[in-house]
């Protein structure tokens, strides 16, 4: 589909072409007609017979180019044949009037390069291939009349085969130009397109603007991809009550509840530049310093699960204005070694973390009551200049040898 935009994108530039070149072509004979009228009246050095020739040989051109200007440009008729037409209708006119002024050897000879020059505007090499084949054509009859015309010196047989090589080395060069700029522009628009869905899908997990960092980046795309150990602070957050409610609310209430809640929720994930690993049920996991590095991970991350907090009180506060659920929601952040990587299958891979790290941050948050945030024992000192904790001692944790400490973030919410 890409593609299909792609020439059809090509071929408005084709009309807008021919639109361009029948305004030149209109320009060009107005300037060209003053000229031959100056050059008789004023100059006298054109005899009357080539400047009759010449005038009526320019009034048929000029009809003709202005039946063109009317038709493509006044009233819209294009169809990709007509650049072939004008094309020949050009090569066709200008060989007419250098015939019949007999000016096989004068300066309008060199206007064929023009033409074809010109024909470079409707970007099509078809159209040049054409334009400079036609030229040559033209000035094949130019050369062939030089011939039994006491008024003229006859041009050579090798002058006159070197010059349409010329013409036709021209057009080729022209429309092999054209060729290669129409697949640049293509292979220019394909990478963007592959970048651009890229980043939709990256935005799935990060803010755009973070998507744009991960494809600006050398590893490119691949960096959420690739398998790898890493450091993370890993932020953790669930509905209070939320099995109760969900078994009491109509379903698509409770859909359109939790989308709204989550809507929230991702926006200040993404300002904080936190990577969305999945929604779990009513649960949110959210990491950060992957897939690329944070060094304030653990600051980011806690910073993100007050505003979370915060964010939720005005939700709350505006759902309770319209009688509509409120909700509570316990946090929990921890940090440490993870393994992160897309996993899953061939048909279907999505992004995750893994290891103790993100057990004991979802057992934290389970800790945690309706608008509070918790944080181990390496969060905490991670981040103890930037924000005040109240310590809870430490506690026990299924799947924990020993108990933990245990910190609350003061005034969360």
């Amino acid at each position: 589909m890409t593609k299909e935009k792609l020439l059809a994108f090509f071929s408005e530039e084709e009309r807008s072409g021919e639109r361009k070149i029948n305004r030149i072509r209109l320009a060009f004979l107005a300037v060209f007609f003053l000229n031959e009228l100056f050059n008789y009246h004023a100059l006298g050095v054109v005899e009357y017979r080539l400047h009759v020739r010449s005038l009526w040989t320019m009034l048929a051109w000029g009809l003709y180019g202005a039946a063109a200007w009317y038709a493509v440009n006044r009233a819209g008729f294009y169809e990709r044949w007509l650049k072939y037409v004008s094309a020949a209708a050009d090569a066709l006119f200008l060989t007419l009037v250098i015939v019949l002024v007999e000016g096989n050897n004068g300066p309008l000879v060199p206007l064929y390069f023009v033409l074809i020059a010109g024909c470079s505007l409707r970007y099509s090499g078809k159209a040049l291939f054409a334009s400079a084949g036609l030229s040559a054509l033209g000035y094949a009859a130019v050369w062939r009349t030089s011939f039994g015309n006491p008024n003229l010196a006859p041009i050579s047989h090798y002058a006159a085969v070197i010059y349409m090589l010329i013409l036709a080395l021209a057009g080729v060069l022209a429309g092999y130009a054209v060729r290669k700029m129409r697949g640049l522009v293509l292979k220019f628009a394909e990478s963007m397109v592959r970048r651009e869905l890229a980043e939709t899908a990256l935005s799935r997990y990060v803010s755009h603007q973070v998507a744009r960092k991960i494809l600006d980046s050398p590893e490119g795309g691949t960096a959420m991809g690739e398998g790898r150990r890493t450091k993370a602070a890993i932020l953790i957050s669930d509905i209070r009550g939320f099995t109760p409610m969900s078994e009491a609310m109509d379903a698509g209430a409770l859909v359109k509840l939790l989308n709204l809640y989550f809507g929230r929720m991702v926006d200040v994930v993404f300002r904080h530049d936190g990577t969305l690993d999945k929604f779990v049920g009513d649960a949110l996991i959210v990491v950060f310093n992957d897939p690329f590095e944070q060094p304030d991970a653990e600051k980011r991350a806690v910073a993100c699960a007050a505003e979370m907090q915060r964010e939720i009180a005005a939700f709350n506060a505006l759902q309770a204005a319209a009688g509509a659920r409120t909700l509570g929601v316990g946090i929990g952040v921890h940090s440490g070694p993870v393994v992160a990587g897309n996993v899953g299958s061939q048909s279907r891979m999505d992004y995750t973390v893994m290891g103790d790290t993100v057990n004991f941050a979802s057992r934290l948050q389970g800790k945690a009551p309706a608008g509070a945030v918790f944080v181990s024992a390496a969060v905490r000192e991670a981040t103890a200049n930037d924000f005040a904790y109240k310590g809870l001692g430490r506690m026990e944790f299924k799947g924990c040898s020993e108990p933990a400490e245990v910190f609350e973030l003061q005034a969360a919410g």
